[in-house]
């Protein structure tokens, strides 16, 4: 019997091909895209679960009660290693990373990128495995060193490097040969190589190599080392907490020991749980989105199949009159609507590897092929096709079989009323999703705008930052102020700064700042530059000078510039009265003069206000990392052509790479442009599945009052008058839906806008024109499938009577 309903359902399916083609468009359209966020959801959970023992491993981090100490990203350099060799009945294994920036080369590949200074424990605590080379000793000597694959081919352009050697140059310009003990298998993404966008790394060094680096990892004083400890089993982390504040009490500085709160943080779920949750909310936001267009494409599917149904009323009631059973025809009709969802289904999976590339450039991610899916994602998907399938279809099928019999041989639908009300709540609920993504998507593109275009303070455009090579003594730092007079003489550079950090890269590098004299402390971004920095950024100078005037020669250390904020938080009440007063940092252990102040400007995201900054010169501890330089507006490609072959000129074993500050200002943003593409991508779709939606509704309201559009036409009604009649029901229906939709779209907006410091306001007009754009879309379809019904002759409605 399955085999005759399935052969019946595949005829009707392929007899009512125009039919088909859009119920397959709609199922296609939602079904494709939650198959694509299913993968990339599937993905970002697969970060970190290939670690051994990753369910008892932990990210140890740092939460202070006083500000200015140290970063909540590490910890303490010596905790880890203490924490194994004194509690080795609680820790299993430690591993620590001191993250450090590094010219390589081989022959003519030169490269600046980041390095990891690490234990030894690295390859056995994570579970990594070597292409070449002994696990045991790989990172036990020094000078020696474990690449990637990926690493390898860079810069030998070959897999098999055991033996050969990278150059890698220290922060006193000194150069030293590593051999390579190591090359590493590749590797599934995890937060061990790429803990942030700043500690991820393809190359790892041995501990032992610290002292040719001026690092001491092993140390109390050190609370800038990424730490990951592995529990022994069975031990929870809250057992650590004393042992940890134990060891601080008796190493650790007092002012460290009364003010760490140590985090331990699940490696497991790092990635997800990193930045504030960023990941996961994005992904549970997209699962949301997914739902909504699932759940509008088979309300979409239920509608239009009702609609189209009354074509078969006339064969139910034959069928009925042979003795089918409601049963039997329950059946028969929910096999016909499984079999086209399932349909629907396998033309998504086979349009996946088509999708999944517009997809990755759309969404800046990578998914992964359709082949490296695990087997249960196919068993789920399966399921789920299934359970959609007969959800879609037994509620149609089963009004259809309900129909009594001389109405389905008269071509009739019975409880007309109940029919009517069915139809409104679910063009309702197609409306009001609809609404909340369109208004969602205008709201979010709106306030992405504010990033990429928004006032920052400073001007981004023709701004590019470019890594300095670091040698850090007095003399490494003088030549690189000579490089950034001769590059500043170029015809194309407009000017040139040399800075410790570039705007979104400060990270958390807060000070206390106090008035010489005064208890009261300011918690101050603190920003290492040269005297060029506001001009090249065009951050407006307030009051004074940026540490010196252009005429001094020489520069003196103890000056100190502020923004405008950092005065008002000082007690200045105006920018003026702060210029020449004195403050003092690092805990009153230094003492500066203010001599400028600028006004306010976002030293890094959006996510929170401008905070209060105090710039220290660079002078004073002779560390660097960025020349920023602001080109003349004219050809961009002349002009980086003629600066990198000065670079070449200038310092031949140090690399060119750069990066404009637009680039900089996108990358502080990747989860925001990633939701603002997936609501656009969202919308679009709706959009599509709610033109369907109208098209099999419009349709099955003629159905229902055909006879009636047929005596209207004959009793002489217009046009008009008959599109008003129609059209009456759905614009109420959609202004029900508006009062639902606006308030509910409203609060989620608001919500997500609280995480941003700048944020637009929701007028009127973020709701108004997204609202206008529908109506016309409803008036437009509507309109179309009306004239197209009623331009038949009403005789052929009425003849049936």
């Amino acid at each position: 019997m399955i085999k005759n309903h399935m052969k019946i359902a595949w005829r009707n399916i392929w007899k009512r091909k125009f039919h088909t083609i859009i119920n397959i468009v709609g199922l296609v359209s939602s079904m494709a895209f939650v198959l694509l966020i299913a993968a990339y959801v599937w993905q970002t959970h697969q970060v970190n679960s290939t670690l051994r023992h990753q369910d008892r491993q932990y990210v140890l981090q740092s939460e202070y009660k006083k500000t200015g100490i140290g970063l909540e990203l590490t910890t303490v350099g010596a905790l880890p290693k203490a924490l194994r060799e004194e509690y080795p009945h609680l820790v299993a294994n430690y591993y620590r990373i001191d993250g450090l920036t590094c010219i390589i080369s081989n022959g003519t590949a030169v490269y600046e990128e980041s390095v990891s200074l690490g234990d030894s424990t690295l390859l056995d605590m994570f579970g990594f495995e070597l292409f070449e080379g002994n696990a045991s000793t790989a990172l036990t000597s020094p000078f020696s060193v474990v690449i990637t694959e990926s690493a390898a081919m860079k810069y030998f352009g070959k897999k098999e490097v055991l033996g050969e050697s990278l150059t890698i140059r220290n922060f006193a310009g000194e150069k030293h040969d590593f051999a390579v003990t190591g090359v590493l298998k590749p590797t599934a993404q995890n937060s061990v190589m790429e803990l942030n966008a700043a500690l991820s790394s393809s190359i790892f060094l041995p501990i032992a190599s610290e002292q040719y680096f001026g690092r001491n990892v092993d140390n109390w004083n050190n609370l800038w080392i990424a730490g990951f400890i592995e529990l022994q089993e069975n031990v929870q982390p809250e057992q650590l907490a004393i042992p940890i504040q134990n060891l601080l009490k008796q190493h650790a500085d007092e002012q460290v020991a009364a003010n760490l709160i140590p985090q331990l943080k699940p490696l497991s779920s790092y990635y997800l749980d990193d930045n504030k949750g960023a990941v996961r909310k994005l992904t549970n936001v997209l699962v949301l989105i997914a739902a909504f267009l699932l759940l509008m494409a088979v309300v979409n599917f239920i509608n239009f199949t009702v609609s189209q149904s009354f074509t078969r009323l006339k064969e139910i009631g034959v069928r009925k009159m042979m003795g089918s059973s409601n049963i039997q025809l329950i059946l028969q009709l929910t096999t016909e609507y499984t079999m086209l969802v399932w349909i629907a289904g396998l033309v998504a999976l086979g349009l996946y590897p088509v999708f999944a590339p517009l997809f990755e450039s759309i969404m800046l991610t990578t998914l992964p092929s359709i082949l490296k899916l695990p087997v249960f994602f196919f068993i789920y998907f399966i399921f789920a096709v299934l359970f959609l399938g007969v959800l879609s279809g037994l509620y149609p099928a089963f009004k259809l079989s309900q129909n009594r019999l001389l109405e389905s041989l008269k071509n009739q639908l019975a409880n007309i009323q109940q029919k009517h009300l069915i139809r409104r709540i679910l063009l309702f609920t197609q409306f009001t999703v609809t609404i909340v993504v369109l208004i969602a998507a205008v709201v979010i593109s709106r306030q992405v705008e504010i990033f990429m275009k928004g006032d920052l303070g400073y001007d981004k455009d023709y701004l590019i930052t470019v890594q300095a090579p670091r040698d850090w003594s007095e003399a490494g730092l003088h030549k690189m102020e000579l490089v950034r007079e001769q590059l500043r003489a170029l015809p194309y550079v407009n000017n040139i700064s040399l800075s410790y950090g570039v705007p979104g890269s400060f990270a958390d590098g807060i000070q206390q700042v106090q008035k010489v004299g005064s208890e009261d402390e300011v918690d101050a971004l603190m920003i290492a530059s040269d005297p060029y920095f506001s001009d090249t950024y065009s951050i407006p100078l307030l009051a004074g000078q940026f540490f010196c005037s252009p005429e001094e020669t020489t520069m003196d250390n103890s000056k100190l510039v502020i923004n405008n904020k950092t005065a008002k938080a000082l007690g200045y009440h105006t920018p003026e009265e702060a210029i020449g007063q004195q403050v003092s940092l690092f805990n009153n252990r230094f003492t500066g003069t203010i001599t400028g102040v600028t006004d306010d400007f976002y030293a890094n995201s959006m996510h929170s206000a401008s905070p209060p900054v105090i710039w220290f010169s660079i002078n004073n501890n002779n560390q660097y990392r960025f020349l920023s330089i602001r080109l003349k507006a004219g050809s961009t490609l002349d002009a980086m052509t003629t600066i990198e072959k000065k670079w070449k000129q200038l310092m031949p074993d140090a690399p060119f790479e750069f990066r404009f500050m637009d680039d900089t200002i996108k990358n502080m943003y990747t989860i925001e442009l990633q939701l603002q593409r997936a609501s656009q991508l969202a919308t679009v779709i709706s959009i599509v599945i709610i033109a369907l939606g109208l098209i099999g509704l419009t349709a099955l309201a003629i159905n229902l009052r055909l006879k009636e559009v047929g005596i209207r036409k004959v009793l002489g009604a217009s046009f008009r008058q008959i599109v008003m009649l129609f059209s009456k029901e759905f614009y109420i229906t959609f202004f029900l839906a508006v009062l639902v939709g606006c308030p509910l779209v409203s609060a989620l907006m608001n919500k997500w806008l609280a995480n941003y410091a700048s944020r637009i306001e929701l007028t009127m007009g973020v709701f108004i024109f997204p609202l206008i754009g529908l109506i016309l879309l409803l008036f437009f379809i509507t309109g179309g499938i009306i004239l197209n019904a009623i331009k038949s002759n009403p005789v052929d409605s009425l003849r049936d009577e």
